[in-house]
Formats: C-alpha cells, sequence, structure tokens
C-alpha cells in the first residue's frame, strides 16, 4: 500500500495517513493509519480496507477521526474515533469507554451496527 499524508500532530510526532483506493469510477475510500512518525510503528489501521477517513482534526495527541464504511448504506452512515498516540487508547465519539488501539476496530462495528445515533 502506499500511504499518503493527512495530516500531523503539531508537535510532528503523530501522523494519520490514508492509503486512497477507488471503490467505484470516481469514489474513492481514504484507508486510514495512524503511525508514530519517530519510530515509525503504525498504532492503528483497520484490517478492513473499506473503512475511509473522511477528516481529521488534532488536539495535542489525540486525533479525531471522522469515518465510514464503504459502501455507504451502512446503518449509520459516519462515526467519528478518538486515538490517543501517547497513552495507545481509543475511543467512539460519544462514549467514555477508552479501549485499546487493537480493539477499535471492532467496536466501530459494533457501534455500525447499532444504527443511527438518537437525537
Amino acid at each position: 500500500m502506499a500511504y499518503e499524508h493527512q495530516s500531523t500532530s503539531a508537535d510532528g510526532r503523530f501522523a494519520l495517513q490514508v492509503d486512497p483506493w477507488e471503490a467505484r469510477n470516481s469514489h474513492w475510500v481514504l484507508t486510514p493509519q495512524v503511525r508514530d512518525l519517530n519510530s515509525g510503528r503504525v498504532l492503528f489501521k483497520p484490517v478492513a480496507s473499506s473503512w475511509s477517513a473522511d477528516g481529521s482534526t488534532w488536539t495535542g495527541s489525540q486525533v479525531r477521526i471522522a469515518l465510514r464504511k464503504y459502501p455507504g448504506d451502512q446503518p449509520r452512515p459516519c462515526l467519528a474515533a478518538w486515538v490517543d498516540c501517547e497513552r495507545e487508547v481509543a475511543w467512539i465519539e460519544g462514549s467514555e469507554t477508552r479501549l485499546a488501539l487493537d480493539q477499535l476496530e471492532a467496536e466501530l462495528e459494533r457501534s455500525l451496527l447499532a444504527g443511527k445515533p438518537e437525537r
């Protein structure tokens, strides 16, 4: 995979990178990975390449990633996940539960299948 830079923490230590691939004609999926640039270690990368990072915002060493899953006919069209690169934990926005980074994708799947959030 040829990952491209999407965003970097203010101190330049961590980055959100994406692997763009064309799922359909002009429909791009940006498979994310969060990387420690000092060590080169990948902190988070979903196994399923169908997760797409639609945007990111950094607060210190924490990144908020707006995610959707291809194809777009999911019960919940978009989720936001936070990854704390220093502490190596993550959570789904709106949840108090902190997860090990290797548990984030499974929690994203559960949240996606739970349907649309109540407003």
